[in-house]
């Protein structure tokens, strides 16, 4: 029947993605991920389908999560310039970056981010809008239920995350986030053989959990604050 956005997002129902791909058109999604920081889906329109929103489509762990933290920011996208030999248009102009500081044994500094590098922000969506779906996906009674209570999901803090599962279990993905930090896990084989019927919830959000709860055990517990 008909299903809220919150609850569609919320609870990954794919009836309802499929629908709202085939609305807006594949080009305004791909583009839409080109600019949020997915440098992947580049093999041109003719090769994807509404199968785009249920896994269709190659992307890195470090793409994934790095878009997902332009939400984290309020819609603001933080990292250093792209080397100008390497843009594309229509694609990412900032990356992440990778490296934060590099030390002798002995603990001298040989060097830090911030040293010959420039740190830049890029507003990519409205601020209006990246709250709405930080305040969907961290909304942990919307999605009881396909999780159930006190889920792999569920942070001793606000946390919006969202999970994934692609087919025959090959892959887990978990990509969440607080104001302070983005995560992203993924669960699955070096050679891409399939898992035994595990799902992202029991297998990729444990790991997410973990690592956040570990993250930002010495951090204050912070919200998005309404626009």
């Amino acid at each position: 029947g008909p299903q809220s956005i919150r609850s569609a997002l919320a609870n990954s129902y794919n009836v309802p993605a499929v629908q709202v791909l085939q609305w807006v058109g594949i080009d305004s999604v791909i583009r839409t991920a080109h600019a949020m920081g997915i440098n992947s889906l580049d093999r041109g329109l003719a090769n994807y389908g509404l199968s785009l929103t249920l896994g269709g489509g190659e992307m890195s762990l470090i793409d994934l999560t790095y878009a997902y933290s332009v939400f984290a920011n309020e819609g603001q996208m933080a990292g250093r310039p792209t080397p100008q030999a390497m843009r594309r248009t229509g694609f990412r102009t900032l990356d992440p970056t990778y490296i934060l500081r590099i030390e002798d044994r002995n603990g001298n500094i040989l060097w830090e981010y911030g040293q010959g590098n420039t740190f830049a922000t890029n507003p990519i969506i409205e601020a209006p809008l990246a709250y709405l779906i930080n305040d969907i996906l961290s909304d942990d009674v919307a999605r009881r239920p396909s999780v159930g209570v006190n889920s792999a999901l569920q942070l001793t803090r606000p946390a919006a995350v969202k999970t994934g599962t692609t087919n025959d279990y090959r892959d887990n993905w978990a990509i969440g986030y607080t104001p302070q930090l983005s995560v992203g896990v993924w669960v699955g084989n070096t050679d891409n053989s399939p898992m035994v019927e595990l799902p992202a919830i029991t297998g990729a959000a444990p790991v997410w959990k973990a690592i956040m709860e570990y993250a930002h055990r010495d951090l204050p517990i912070e919200t998005w604050e309404r626009p």
